[in-house]
């Protein structure tokens, strides 16, 4: 189950962070985002820490690149956090472009 949720998210992910970011650069958001965003993010650091593993290859694939070398338990979990961050501020951006229509 697990897992099936944490594909999912990876799908939906970069499309919230890309907006987020220009919701939040382009400051058409509203204060209380920052406090949800903040929730979200010590909620996406745990997520990130606790479900590292679910992220790792079996042991016959475990050769990696430079560029994977920053793959450990750490990144993952502040990556999860910046993406679990920018997710009120995506949902902004969402909700911005519906009402545009």
């Amino acid at each position: 189950m697990i897992t099936a949720l944490l594909w999912v998210f990876q799908m939906i992910s970069p499309i919230l962070t890309i907006l987020g970011a220009l919701v939040l650069f382009g400051g058409g958001f509203e204060g209380h985002e920052f406090i949800v965003g903040a929730v979200l993010g010590v909620l996406g650091l745990i997520v990130g820490w606790s479900t590292w593993g679910q992220e790792v290859p079996p042991r016959w694939f475990w050769v990696k690149s430079k560029l994977e070398l920053f793959d450990n338990r750490i990144w993952n979990a502040f990556s999860y956090a910046f993406q679990f961050f920018m997710m009120p501020f995506g949902i902004t951006g969402i909700i911005e472009i519906i009402d545009r229509l």
